[in-house]
């Protein structure tokens, strides 16, 4: 058997398991936090079943750029505004300035870009956060809205930012190309709200159907497209990937009880995107987290500062009772799929040491762990 089949069966047998381990802990183990430690004990850190290989690698980045634009499909704009969406615009700008200033004065010494680590660090795990609270009933409680705002913030935020981080090096090209692909994925974004979205989505079916074709297959051009576009232009297909998915949305009729979109989400978790998680953790240094083991524990420090300090101080209006703002405060904090990204992204190209990267990912499985169960802890 040929390497990169044995390691794609390995693959596919973690994705399977996974869920099913996930139930065994009762959904306090993310999926995500279990694909990763799968990928750590077959990669070469662990049994070395999994090794690299330029298919495996192909399908990781297919995974990746899933990722992103499913971030973009599924944030619902109205979120961004009003005044929860203004606090967390604000939240996410804060976390920004006290991450700069905590990498201005502290050693960090080599081995990263401290730009890098304040994007990784300000992000919400923004899947695991909804999932939280659905079960805890606090949906559409006065600290559910101030979450849910705060939660899309922060991670359409730290999404830009990787996109742009992973860009060209000339700041003027890049903001001109990225302004580019913005404007043109605005013009496209206007297309449903001049015919409507209901009419416009009765209209892709009916164009659809009269060639035997479903409209995501419609959609799905509008996607490679606007990465394509990317591509050309120079930035980097994660702009073009969140971007393309912020577009779907507006396309997709009710997208959030969508039969299309469950269709597009399953396909997408089924394997690409969990194999992605798999690779990602394959590439883990363990002997660097051996031999640095309070590394990700200072990371969950920096995550408590950088995210969760800013957000205890801005909310004092909006959260008076200091046991519901110290449960936003760790809620918003938690922080999975950016930081795994980000370390993934920046060892690969010789931009950040397997050390930090370790750490990096080490804090933010710790903080999806922790930080939750005690704030849940705390509900009154």
């Amino acid at each position: 058997m040929s390497t990169g089949l044995q390691g794609l069966l390995t693959i596919v047998a973690i994705v399977a398991v996974s869920p099913f381990v996930a139930r065994l802990f009762g959904g306090r183990l993310p999926t995500v936090a279990l694909l990763m430690l799968g990928g750590i004990a077959v990669g070469p850190s662990g049994l070395a079943w999994l090794q690299q290989d330029p298919a495996i690698d192909l399908f990781s980045k297919i995974g990746l750029g899933l990722i992103f634009a499913l971030i973009g499909l599924n944030i619902d704009q109205k979120t961004l505004g009003g005044t929860p969406g203004k606090l967390g615009a604000l939240g996410w700008l804060a976390t920004i300035m006290v991450g700069v200033l905590l990498v201005s004065i502290l050693p960090l010494g080599g081995g990263l870009r401290p730009v890098a680590l304040v994007v990784a660090l300000s992000s919400t795990a923004l899947s695991t956060l909804l999932v939280i609270l659905r079960e805890s009933g606090e949906w559409d409680s006065p600290l559910g809205r101030l979450l849910l705002s705060a939660g899309t913030w922060g991670q359409l935020g730290p999404v830009l930012a990787v996109a742009l981080l992973m860009g060209s090096t000339d700041p003027i090209t890049t903001v001109l190309s990225v302004a580019l692909v913005v404007v043109v994925a605005w013009l496209l974004a206007l297309v449903p709200v001049r015919m409507g979205q209901t009419s416009c989505w009765y209209w892709l079916e009916s164009v659809a159907g009269s060639a035997s074709a479903s409209p995501m297959q419609l959609l799905y051009l509008l996607v490679v497209g606007l990465i394509a576009l990317s591509v050309v232009l120079g930035v980097d297909i994660l702009m073009g990937a969140v971007l393309a998915g912020l577009v779907m949305r507006r396309f997709i009729a009710q997208p959030d009880i969508s039969p299309a979109f469950k269709q597009l989400e399953a396909s997408a978790y089924g394997l690409f995107v969990p194999l992605f998680f798999v690779v990602a953790g394959s590439r883990l240094d363990l002997a660097s987290v051996a031999a640095h083991p309070w590394g990700p524990l200072i990371c969950l420090i920096g995550i408590l500062l950088m995210r969760g300090l800013p957000q205890w101080l801005l909310y004092r209006q909006a959260l008076p009772d200091p046991i519901e703002r110290l449960r936003f405060s760790l809620l918003v904090s938690q922080s999975l799929n950016l930081p795994i990204v980000v370390a993934y992204l920046e060892v690969q190209a010789g931009l950040m040491s397997p050390q930090v990267g370790a750490a990096l990912v080490g804090g933010s499985l710790l903080s999806v762990l922790l930080l939750p169960a005690l704030a849940m802890a705390m509900k009154r």
